[in-house]
């Protein structure tokens, strides 16, 4: 657990708040959010690959559906630096900070001491001052699962299970290898590394943890996927923390717990919450085509009917674990205001403007696959259109139908003058890309001219 102090803003009912710290080493702009892939399971079943039973023994099914959602990815950024992980290990260490300021303190209980009882593992930030706790109940809450069923870890290299692993994912034969294993283990693995526990770079390799989640997984022997997360979750704040890690992973799960803490909600309240300012984002879906890529089947049949990326805001939980104690809206208020003198700006980032855009965040119903593909801020194909403007880097402006003109709208004049500047671009343009190194030499004129009636004489 990284050790800074807290920074004290005076708020204007005149008490102290704290502000936390940031606790990552690594720069802000370093770090990359990771977001989970939907899975559109009807495209996989369409394309010869049904799902259903694996993925009903595991109940898992709302959870891939929370996944085609929106990732705030400012948000995650502005929580990921500032978090750290308060586990068994932690309260011992804040015990011990307890008796080096007081002896007389040693051998006392908690409660003696002055500190909460520890009652189990947390994850600790904030996100614009708004000071948040994530549990594996919250986790668990979000993804709509029951934190119920296997979940082993830091296993032997011996344990029995691997045996299993071997028999039922290898076939028996250590040395296959796992681009060779039946398709349906091959994307339970998938699922694996691009829904649950995205990987940071190194080995393509599962660890041994790992392979006993794949082997659970494909056994239909239901994993414990809230403890599991929350776990790899942990883990990778407190490699963030070393500076070994700049991967955010889980970027769609925390943007759906601060959906349903109404972190959002507070924001939005406060005029700081767009698509815009948020930087919102969509994870890309696995489906039909995915079997293609991964050469388990030879063609991808579309479908009118598949599934869509969505980056509109799921509906709110009436019974979700809160996930900050503050709820007084001028503390709250002072908070916010405190972070963002702190930091000069809404959220620690260069490119956010100070005063937020418009572009409302979409709200969708649970149980919907709402097609929010052309909301703002989503990475979804480019159309037409997008693609012109993309390949037009000088900003040659481009010319609406003819109609009649207002009082106070350009004259024929401007508009001339409008085209000549456009024709003046253009030229610079093709002149600015126009190769230096390459000229026509009689010698090649005469073998292009020979070259073209060959070939108009052999057509003849």
């Amino acid at each position: 657990m990284a050790s800074s102090s807290s920074k004290q803003v005076s708020g204007s009912s005149g008490s102290g708040l704290q502000i936390k710290p940031k606790t990552m080493a690594i720069p802000y702009e370093s770090f990359e959010v990771q977001i989970e892939s939907p899975v559109d399971f009807a495209s996989l079943d369409r394309n010869g690959m049904n799902m259903d039973a694996l993925m009903e023994a595991h109940q898992m099914f709302p959870y891939f559906d929370m996944l085609n959602g929106p990732t705030y990815v400012k948000l995650v950024k502005d929580f990921w630096v500032r978090a750290e992980v308060y586990d068994l290990e932690a309260a011992k260490a804040e015990e011990l900070q307890a008796v080096s300021r007081d002896p007389n303190l040693k051998g006392k209980t908690r409660k003696e001491m002055g500190l909460e009882p520890f009652r189990q593992t947390e994850i600790r930030s904030a996100v614009m001052g708004i000071p948040l706790t994530i549990t594996e109940e919250v986790i668990a809450k979000a993804c709509r699962v029951a934190p119920t069923g296997r979940f082993l870890w830091n296993v032997s290299r011996n344990h029995p299970l691997l045996d299993s692993f071997k028999g039922v994912v290898l076939k028996g034969n250590s040395t296959t290898k796992l681009v060779d294993i039946d398709g349906h283990h091959r994307m339970f693995l998938k699922f694996m590394t691009e829904c649950f526990f995205q990987k940071g770079g190194g080995s393509d390799q599962p660890s041994v943890d790992h392979k006993l989640v794949l082997y659970f997984l494909v056994a239909f022997d239901k994993i414990n996927l809230p403890k599991y997360i929350m776990h790899h979750l942990c883990w990778a704040v407190k490699e963030g923390i070393r500076g070994k890690r700049k991967q955010i992973p889980c970027g769609r799960l925390l943007s759906e717990i601060f959906t349903q803490g109404k972190l959002l909600e507070t924001l939005r309240r406060n005029n700081l919450a767009s698509n815009k300012t948020l930087k919102t984002r969509t994870g890309k879906i696995i489906n039909g085509k995915t079997l293609q890529n991964m050469k388990i089947i030879k063609k991808f049949s579309p479908n009118e009917k598949d599934l869509k990326e969505s980056a509109v805001q799921t509906e709110l939980m009436k019974d979700f674990p809160p996930i900050f104690k503050e709820k007084n809206p001028e503390v709250l208020v002072e908070l916010i205001a405190g972070c963002v003198k702190e930091s000069g700006g809404i959220i620690v980032d260069d490119d956010t403007p100070d005063v937020p855009d418009e572009t409302p965040l979409q709200v969708r119903g649970n149980g919907t696959h709402a097609d929010g593909s052309e909301a703002a801020g989503v990475q979804t194909k480019k159309s037409k259109k997008d693609k012109s403007e993309s390949s037009n880097p000088d900003n040659i402006p481009a010319f609406a139908p003819k109609r009649k003109r207002g009082k106070g709208e350009s004259s024929t004049t401007e508009v001339v003058e409008i085209e000549e500047e456009r024709a003046k671009k253009k030229q610079a343009f093709e002149e600015k890309y126009e190769s230096p190194m390459f000229v026509m030499t009689p010698e090649m004129i005469k073998y292009a001219d020979e070259k073209a009636k060959k070939m108009i004489a052999d057509k003849k």
